[in-house]
């Protein structure tokens, strides 16, 4: 399987940075072939502007969806942009790794979504969004928390952890036809890291064998 990660961190030194060599290393042992999207390191701009569209008639009103659809059906779209694309078709599995920042991805992996997963690309008009290109390949998040595991659950302070990530598995992936899978998360990140760090481990290494016996 081709598998693309999209990271977002700033530090190489991190927990979630030690937790995305863990992850490249499960999968290249079931012997899947690796793609990482560093976002960070790439130094990814993350809002989208006129620039992405160098067809886009400078001085006209600048409507994103149209122009990211228009651009892409042309194949008008900004190089990076493009880059990224290219490697999303590339995938069969796409998996997202990043800490949850006040209750969703960082800021930087929000505009790679908003700038890649363009209209015509990722999905069509007309709300027919599962029935676009990316369809049939699998997503995983890969995320840890500050919270405790009581924390994020129904009887905790900030409820069920599906209910944080719902926009991303329930809205995103769904509307452009990708299969979502049972996120992995790992939890109390900020005041056990250690601890986090063994059971993420863990569990990211479980999901990636699972998923290789559920193929066979």
């Amino acid at each position: 399987m081709q598998v693309l990660i999209v990271f977002a961190h700033p530090d190489q030194r991190s927990l979630q940075a030690s937790l995305l060599k863990v992850t490249i290393a499960a999968l290249e042992k079931h012997g899947h072939t690796v793609k990482v999207s560093d976002l960070y390191a790439m130094n990814w701009f993350p809002t989208i502007t006129e620039s992405d569209f160098p067809n886009h008639e400078a001085g006209t009103r600048f409507q994103p969806i149209r122009a990211a659809a228009e651009a892409y059906t042309a194949s008008a779209v900004s190089a990076d942009i493009a880059a990224e694309q290219a490697k999303v078709m590339w995938a069969d599995m796409v998996i997202f790794q990043f800490p949850i920042w006040w209750f969703s991805m960082p800021a930087i992996m929000k505009g790679w979504m908003d700038r890649v997963l363009n209209k015509n690309f990722a999905f069509f008009s007309g709300g027919e969004g599962t029935k676009g290109p990316l369809q049939g390949k699998k997503a995983l998040i890969i995320t840890t928390v500050g919270g405790s595991e009581h924390d994020f659950s129904s009887d905790g302070l900030l409820d069920d952890i599906s209910h944080t990530l719902h926009p991303i598995q329930k809205g995103t992936f769904r509307f452009v036809g990708m299969d979502a899978l049972e996120p992995v998360v790992g939890y109390s990140a900020d005041s056990r890291k250690p601890d986090c760090f063994e059971k993420t481990s863990k569990l990211i290494q479980e999901r990636i064998a699972s998923i290789d016996a559920a193929a066979e």
